[in-house]
C-alpha cells in the first residue's frame, strides 16, 4: 500500500519517495529536532535509514508515516503511525497489554509554533480512526513540553512513564475516535 494522500488547509501528507531523502538529513539533522528523540542528529546513513523505514512501513503494514508539506510543495517533516519494537523499561506492551501502533510527529523548526503539527495529527488521526485499530499510543520525553501539550490536545491520556534509551518519557494512548 502507497500512503493515500491527505489535504488540510495548509498542509498535504503524501506518501515519502527517494525525491525526500535530501529533506529528511536536512530536517533530522537538526539538534533542535532530535533533543528530545535520541539526541543525536541524524547521519547520511541513518537519515537513508529513516526514509526506507517510511517507505517499507507502508509497503509492509498498510499504514506509516507521511511526508508533511506545505501547499506549496516544501517538505516541513512527517506524522503518522508506526510499530517499533522498543526495549523500553517497563515494556509499552506490558503497560498497555499490547504492542502499540504509536503515533509520532517531526517538523522542522521552521514550521514550529503555528499549529502545523496540530493540523498535520489531526488528519492524520482522522484516517487513522477508519482503521480497525482500537487505539494508537504516543511515547514522547517528558521535557518536550510542547509534544506533550499536542499529545494532549489531541485526545491522548497518560498511561504512565517509560524509560527509553536513558530518557523518561510519558506514554499516553487514544482509543480510536479520540
Amino acid at each position: 500500500m502507497i500512503a493515500p494522500e491527505i489535504r488540510t488547509d495548509r498542509l498535504i501528507l503524501r506518501a515519502h519517495g527517494l525525491q525526500d531523502y535530501g529533506d529528511v538529513l536536512r530536517v533530522w539533522s537538526q539538534p533542535e529536532v532530535v533533543k528530545h528523540i535520541s539526541g543525536v542528529p541524524d547521519t547520511a546513513e541513518t537519515a537513508w535509514a529513516k526514509l526506507m523505514f517510511h517507505i517499507g512501513h507502508w509497503a509492509a503494514l498498510g499504514f506509516g508515516y507521511w511526508a508533511v508539506t506545505s501547499r506549496e510543495g516544501a517538505y516541513l517533516g512527517m506524522v503518522g503511525f508506526c510499530i517499533l519494537p522498543r526495549l523500553s523499561e517497563p515494556a509499552l506492551k506490558d503497560l498497555l497489554g499490547v504492542d502499540p501502533i504509536e503515533a509520532g510527529w517531526v517538523l522542522d523548526p521552521s514550521a514550529h509554533g503555528q499549529g502545523l503539527a496540530s493540523e498535520a495529527m489531526a488528519a492524520a488521526l482522522t484516517w487513522a480512526d477508519g482503521q480497525p485499530w482500537s487505539e494508537t499510543a504516543a511515547m514522547i520525553a517528558q521535557d518536550n513540553a510542547p509534544s506533550v501539550r499536542l499529545a494532549a490536545k489531541l485526545g491522548y491520556k497518560a498511561a504512565g512513564r517509560v524509560a527509553y534509551r536513558g530518557v523518561q518519557n510519558q506514554l499516553s494512548r487514544r482509543p480510536r475516535g479520540g
